[in-house]
């Protein structure tokens, strides 16, 4: 990565506090720009040259490679605060910043699952095995907590507590969640199994190379995407019984229980997105938008209720 865009993101992890995954995610966006920057007969300097027209003809490129807009927004923004930057430390004369068009996308529907399938789903899932335990805690956890797969994977053993724990959210935000005791005991009862092990980390990996003997390594830690992939499994598992398929189809991915959160949530307090907005760590309501269209029961009985009337005033008619 050219030295320029080095500066920049050690300014995201150090003066900024942005977690780790925020610059991964801002290095592999600038990595695109740099790529394309690099077959341009351009100078030494890697923003020697760069205008209007040369970034516009980059978000033509980018639509090519990225065609889905939200994917290509996140690129795009990355890019903003980049030339930005590069603006405020003289690397540039002008503010490029403004060029760089930011497409609009619909956020799609979320699917969490349903309400009532929930209290059945977490009363199936297995727990024979260490795997099994540890697939049932952290599931037991999303759901109760509406935590992002991060900040899960990111907890200590030492971490979940009865009153209240504290996790680390994007942005490097810290929030206190709170548990239910179903989840706070199904925790309890993966640790008890796992036993004690110089592993720091409340979610380890399971598979033989990280657990040699049965023991976890210190520097055990499961991943975002070893848990994506333990949740996928789990889903084939359980699929093969038709009716086990039915309760986990909507269980996708460890987003899915984040969003089976929200509207659970929403359902509980009747409707109180400011209660739900602080749980889950959203920066605005606007982001609740899509989920209180889902759950919003009092609206749904509004309606039920013109309907009734509308039969009365027929009827006597």
């Amino acid at each position: 990565m050219p030295d320029q865009v080095a500066q920049f993101l050690d300014w995201l992890r150090v003066q900024r506090n942005r977690p780790p995954t925020t610059v991964r995610a801002y290095r592999q966006d600038l990595a695109k720009f740099v790529a394309f920057l690099r077959t341009r007969p351009l100078a030494d300097d890697l923003l020697s040259g760069v205008d209007r027209p040369l970034l516009r003809r980059y978000q033509i490129e980018l639509a090519d490679v990225l065609p889905n807009p939200r994917s290509r927004a996140r690129a795009l923004v990355a890019l903003r605060r980049f030339l930005a930057y590069a603006y405020d430390e003289g690397w540039i004369a002008a503010e490029l910043s403004r060029q760089v068009s930011v497409p609009r996308y619909v956020v799609g529907d979320p699917h969490p699952v349903p309400t009532d399938h929930v209290p059945r789903l977490l009363a199936a899932l297995p727990r024979e095995t260490l795997r099994d335990r540890r697939d049932r805690a952290l599931i037991h956890l999303l759901l109760s907590t509406g935590c992002r797969i991060a900040e899960a994977c990111g907890l200590d053993r030492g971490d979940v507590r009865r009153e209240g724990f504290r996790v680390l959210g994007k942005g490097g935000k810290y929030r206190t969640v709170y548990c239910t005791d179903d989840a706070f005991a199904a925790v309890a009862d993966y640790l008890k199994m796992r036993g004690p092990d110089p592993s720091p980390a409340l979610f380890i990996s399971v598979a033989r190379a990280d657990v040699p003997h049965g023991r976890a390594l210190p520097h055990n830690r499961l991943t975002t995407d070893g848990a994506r992939r333990a949740l996928s499994a789990l889903r084939r598992r359980m699929g093969v019984d038709p009716e086990m398929f039915e309760l986990f189809s909507e269980l996708r991915t460890p987003h899915a229980a984040r969003h089976t959160a929200a509207t659970t949530l929403l359902e509980a307090t009747d409707g109180d997105v400011r209660l739900v907005q602080e749980v889950l760590g959203h920066a605005t309501l606007e982001t609740l938008k899509v989920y209180t269209e889902i759950t919003d029961r009092r609206k749904r009985e509004a309606y039920r209720r013109l309907g009734d009337y509308l039969d009365e005033v027929a009827a006597r008619a």
